[in-house]
């Protein structure tokens, strides 16, 4: 008890020592949360998915240059899409950064073009309306928010199924709230996604074509089918897009599978969500 009085004796002498002393202590307990924050949710949080287990992402391996773990084309995936046998579902996102307008100051906000089958298969469901329907993913100017999104941006406005928000300059009609999703999955401050996956701003649809890595694959593996099977899947499917696309810049890249339902997050994905923005993002999937 004495040492304690003398302690607040000390301290109250020294103010300036004390004031820099609790502050150190504030800081040093904030950061210590906002860590184990971050690490339960990139490593000890499972995903909160329909069977995570079967989901795993498809990469593009252009070995001869020994660049790994890349982007998917979209001619291969519309490819693999058509032809292959081993998926519940098949579906792809691209990472795009949006100027949103209309609700004060424009700002930009993360998120990404996907297929329409995109959450669905993820057996991710929206908390308010409905996930994008097929008719709406080459053509529809609709889009998906997250509740971050709903409670922040629209105050949470018990009508937001239907309401308007413009994104690039486009009105887009909101036809659900989706629950927010973690880190690991989609990066740093995602709110917002559309269709039109195959379109992507400052790249002309031309270079896309080409072969360009754009894409992030994923696939729900059909029940019982085991990796193993369906990377034993993959070579039949590769050879068939070379015959077909002999002149594709990725045609003589290697296609490899990878489970994610621990939670990681694809360096492309990460690296594009923390730089914001689509330029460089061709540079990013394998320089192509």
């Amino acid at each position: 008890m004495n040492d304690l009085r003398f302690a607040l004796r000390q301290l109250r002498k020294s103010p300036g020592f004390t004031l820099i002393a609790v502050l150190t202590l504030a800081l040093g307990i904030g950061l210590n949360t906002a860590i184990f924050s971050l690490i339960n949710d990139l490593f000890l949080r499972g995903l909160p998915f329909k069977e995570p287990q079967r989901l795993v992402h498809m990469y593009s391996n252009a070995r001869e240059r020994n660049l790994l773990e890349l982007a998917i084309s979209v001619p291969r995936f519309e490819h693999y899409r058509e032809s292959q046998t081993v998926f519940d579902g098949f579906g792809a996102e691209n990472v795009s950064a949006f100027t949103l307008t209309g609700l004060g100051d424009a700002v930009q906000v993360l998120g990404g073009q996907v297929t329409s089958n995109y959450f669905d298969m993820l057996g991710v469901r929206p908390i308010r309306g409905r996930n994008f329907l097929p008719e709406e993913e080459k053509t529809a100017d609709v889009a998906m928010v997250t509740e971050t999104f709903w409670q922040k941006r629209l105050s949470g406005d018990p009508n937001v199924i239907g309401r308007g928000i413009t994104l690039n300059g486009a009105p887009h009609t909101i036809v659900g709230v989706l629950p927010n999703l973690p880190f690991s999955w989609v990066g740093p401050a995602a709110e917002v996604w559309t269709t039109k996956p195959f379109e992507i701003a400052g790249i002309s649809y031309e270079r896309i074509m080409r072969g360009s890595g754009v894409l992030r694959v994923v696939g729900r593996l059909k029940p019982g089918m085991t990796l193993e099977q369906a990377r034993a899947a993959l070579p039949p499917l590769e050879q068939s897009y070379r015959a077909r696309y002999p002149d594709k810049i990725d045609s003589s890249s290697v296609m490899t599978l990878k489970n994610f339902a621990a939670g990681a997050l694809p360096r492309h994905r990460l690296a594009a969500t923390i730089r914001g923005t689509n330029s460089g993002r061709t540079a990013q999937h394998a320089g192509y």
